[in-house]
């Protein structure tokens, strides 16, 4: 329904004070992506090698602003935030404020991608087939973890959709959540062909087995250390984040650490801004400068067909994941404020085999 000509919708009784906003750039554009790559290939016998050059570049990409945060000043408190937000046209009395917090999406960011590869590769023939390949690639933007854990208070890796600053968005440039500068993957298949001229029960036994395996061996991924104090004394975007990002000062590298469950990291490559003496400054360590434990993973199957009559065969599959049983850590607690700080409390699943029987038709 229309509103009367000279009324306004943001008045008492309408509209509570003060406002929030959720919305986006009256200039947003469609983001878009350049992808280019330069590859040879030269076959070796039965085998092919191939060296590839892969690049892409995201520009225009979205990312949340607080686009009315607060400015610090002396007599700051958490509780006055609000009232210190650069557009919130405050009454001098204790009344309620214009406009509150303003959640903005924006197409400010970019991002790049670089990666060499290497394969080789071998097509199935005389029950042999296997590639190898290697990555080494390098992958940077501004923000990786934009509404993954949706408007809700929750830091992926010590990243939030926010920036620290929001004076200083250049700040937030660095490696991407999911960079991984090393990565080689083998796969290959096998099939059993030793026990043909045996005797028929050792052949019925033991041959046509066909071994199938993957490896997954890869550097580690990054993470950034965080302190959820708000020493910076910045008002909360409920629907971006519930809780604070805020960095200490990073003093020595977090990569040379004990490496340790106990201890990935120390807390001496961090100081911790003072809650009093710094109140309203922004630590200068950057997005995701530490890095966590990388992967390495074996799975094999062995599969084995056995031919009851012309309509029904039965299979038997006997499959080991992580058959190294090999301790994959999870990200060490990033938060400076946690006593866990630096420890892993998690890891990924152990070794597992398990069996299956299917009958074919």
């Amino acid at each position: 329904m229309a509103l009367p000509l000279g009324t306004s919708a943001f008045t008492s009784g309408v509209y509570t004070s003060p406002t929030n906003l959720f919305t986006i750039d009256s200039n947003l554009r469609p983001p878009y992506a350049q992808d280019w790559n330069f590859s040879v290939e030269r076959r070796l016998g039965q085998q092919v090698v191939e060296v590839r050059y892969v690049g892409t570049k995201g520009t225009r990409l979205p990312r949340f602003i607080e686009a009315n945060p607060a400015v610090y000043a002396p007599g700051a408190t958490a509780a006055n935030a609000g009232r210190r937000r650069i557009y919130a046209n405050c009454p001098a009395s204790s009344g309620p404020c214009s406009l509150g917090y303003v959640a903005l999406v924006t197409d400010s960011t970019n991002s790049t991608y670089h990666a060499a590869q290497v394969s080789l590769s071998r097509r199935l023939r005389n029950g042999l087939g296997y590639t190898a390949a290697y990555t080494f690639s390098k992958t940077l933007d501004y923000v990786s973890s934009l509404h993954i854990a949706g408007p809700a208070p929750i830091l992926v890796s010590g990243e939030m959709d926010l920036a620290q600053n929001p004076f200083d968005l250049r700040a937030e440039h660095g490696p991407s959540l999911f960079d991984v500068r090393h990565r080689l993957v083998l796969n290959g298949m096998y099939e059993i062909r030793w026990f043909r001229r045996s005797h028929p029960f050792v052949k019925a036994l033991l041959d046509g087995w066909q071994v199938n395996g993957i490896a997954n061996v890869s550097s580690a991924t990054p993470f950034t250390v965080y302190d959820s104090r708000n020493v910076s004394m910045q008002a909360p975007l409920p629907p971006v984040a519930g809780t604070f990002a805020s960095r200490p000062d990073q003093i020595a590298s977090c990569t040379s650490g004990p490496h340790t469950t106990e201890q990935w990291i120390s807390g001496s490559s961090f100081s911790r801004l003072n809650a009093v003496t710094d109140a309203g400054r922004f630590g200068n360590a950057g997005r995701n400068t530490c890095r966590g434990a990388g992967i390495v993973n074996v799975d094999l199957s062995l599969i084995r067909g056995f031919q009851i009559n012309d309509r029904m065969r039965l299979q038997l599959r006997v499959e080991g994941f992580n058959v190294m049983n090999h301790a994959n850590f999870g990200l060490p607690v990033n938060d400076l404020a946690s006593p866990n700080f630096g420890r892993v409390l998690e890891a990924g699943p152990p070794r597992l085999i398990q069996f299956a029987l299917k009958l074919l038709f």
